[in-house]
């Protein structure tokens, strides 16, 4: 992917507004996972450090906020992109990227389960069925355990209690998580939930580390049905869905 000095180059060769350019850089940041959402004063510095003139904070603010491009973001006097409008935004953007966009079927986890709620569990399922659609077996069960992971830790964010899960300011590996959440009482997890956190582990952990081993599609179609409703299943836990 481009950088974004290289993307603002590409950007400068087309005839465009302050406020044009300030939604294009909210784009490739959404792109990126850079941010999710910038202040107008952000968005200014950001064009004048790569060259652009320096929009004024306050008219840039405004602007933003009529925009039908953004909404509010979740921190004071910032912006996020408008998700009805990313369609427009990848048709007009996405040539300026060196990316590409290849169509990814929802073969393992339905995209819509996660659409429009972390732009890293949209990203995360895009690539577990992309590699698995392909045939990259390796990292489609590698990013299965990624996901069962994350969504681990987001259940514990969401209860304000992801203390209970570091040590020394770190997550714990994910064998503890796994450990920990099975018997926290305050978290119901279904009968069959732990053997299917304990296989998918195994099977990710075979992925990312085995030296000679390559994972196979029946491998992973082995637990595809029971991982599936274990990822519906954290969703649910981790008001994420």
């Amino acid at each position: 992917m481009e950088s974004r000095g290289l993307f603002c180059r590409k950007l400068a060769e087309l005839k465009l507004t302050h406020l044009e350019r300030a939604v294009a850089l909210l784009w490739y940041y959404r792109q990126s996972q850079e941010f999710e959402e910038r202040s107008a004063s952000d968005l200014s510095k950001d064009l004048h450090e790569e060259g652009f003139p320096k929009p004024n904070v306050t008219k840039l603010h405004n602007d933003l906020s009529r925009s039908h491009y953004t909404v509010r973001g979740t921190r004071d006097k910032t912006f996020q992109l408008d998700l009805r409008q990313i369609n427009e935004l990848d048709q007009k953007f996405t040539k300026l990227l060196k990316v590409k966009k290849v169509e990814i079927h929802d073969l393992i986890i339905p995209s819509e389960w996660v659409s429009d709620t972390r732009l890293y569990l949209e990203r995360l399922v895009d690539q577990i069925n992309g590699c698995y659609e392909y045939g990259f077996y390796d990292g489609s069960a590698a990013l299965c355990r990624r996901l069962m992971e994350s969504l681990i830790i987001e259940i514990y964010i969401s209860q304000r209690r992801h203390h209970e899960i570091k040590q020394n300011g770190v997550f714990l590996p994910l064998d503890r998580l796994i450990s920990h959440i099975r018997s926290d009482h305050s978290v119901s997890l279904g009968r069959n939930t732990p053997k299917t956190m304990t296989d998918v582990k195994q099977l990710g952990d075979t992925a990312a580390h085995d030296r000679v081993y390559i994972t196979h599609q029946q491998d992973i179609d082995d637990i595809k049905a029971r991982y599936r409703r274990m990822i519906k299943e954290l969703l649910v836990l981790s008001n994420i869905t």
